[in-house]
């Protein structure tokens, strides 16, 4: 389509809607809130002529119809993360095509194009995790051997994740036995260093909290989305969970072997 139809025809409009619904599953997958998702669906139908546009989102799937219903489409989006640089430039996408600039051809390899922007390399991730578990456990009162401590639980733990990720292991599996390892690190570095554990091992946890979950689902409440919001918040609770117990088992393995109650 070289230039935008005020009366679009029926493949048009079923191509135009594919279009949308692709940028919704990509800013919904990559960590944008849900009222975001729908404002920017809704901009882009506006913009591209497709009337009786409707949609409906939860923080996993895509409800949407346009013309009366005529055309309808629902997604499914089971695996969700956090790429704030893809959902910039669907957001960067969206604002040009309501200033008119870019017709569905260019908006549809712009769309490829922001899709296909890469995660952050390993090497950033590891020293991400080092650098955060150090901080945190700073932050929470720990001496600098803790800290060291820490960090090296970090960099651990932040190679676990990306071979879990290789492997595409469970989520909660992963937050489980990365808990586990972040304390079976810990436990004894700080022994040998000479310094109490708990602020190594509450600083590393740290880069496992769900903190974006939870705050996503406060904003989504404040939004009036009341399902979206319970679902992330069940999600970061979930994580908590998982996080308690994999840090749990093995301070009670440690308390049952060594006799020393950690508390």
């Amino acid at each position: 389509m070289s230039e935008r139809v005020l009366y679009p025809d029926e493949e048009q409009r079923r191509r135009i809607m594919d279009f949308i619904m692709a940028a919704g599953q990509t800013l919904l997958e990559n960590g944008a809130e849900v009222f975001r998702v729908e404002q920017t669906m809704e901009i882009m139908a506006r913009s591209f002529h497709l009337r009786e546009f409707h949609v409906y989102i939860l923080t996993n799937g895509i409800f949407a119809s346009a013309g009366t219903a005529e055309i309808s489409e629902v997604r499914n989006v089971p695996v969700r993360t956090t790429h704030l640089g893809r959902v910039a430039a669907v957001n960067e996408l969206s604002r040009q095509i309501a200033a008119g600039g870019l017709t569905l051809d260019e908006a549809e390899a712009q769309l490829a194009r922001a899709q296909r922007i890469p995660f952050p390399n390993d090497w950033v991730q590891l020293v991400a995790g080092l650098s955060g578990a150090f901080c945190f456990a700073m932050i929470f009162g720990g001496t600098l051997r803790a800290g060291l401590a820490a960090a090296v639980a970090g960099l651990a733990a932040s190679s676990y994740l990306l071979l879990c990720e290789r492997l595409h292991l469970p989520g909660g599996f992963r937050k489980i036995t990365t808990a586990s390892l972040i304390t079976l690190v810990c436990l004894p570095l700080c022994h040998l260093l000479g310094t109490e554990a708990s602020h190594a091992i509450i600083g590393t946890l740290m880069i496992l909290t769900p903190g974006i979950a939870f705050t996503m689902g406060i904003r989504d409440f404040v939004q009036g989305d009341y399902l979206s919001g319970t679902i992330r918040m069940i999600d970061a609770l979930l994580v908590a969970a998982c996080i308690a117990i994999g840090t749990g088992f093995v301070l009670w393995c440690y308390s049952l072997l060594t006799g020393v109650n950690i508390a």
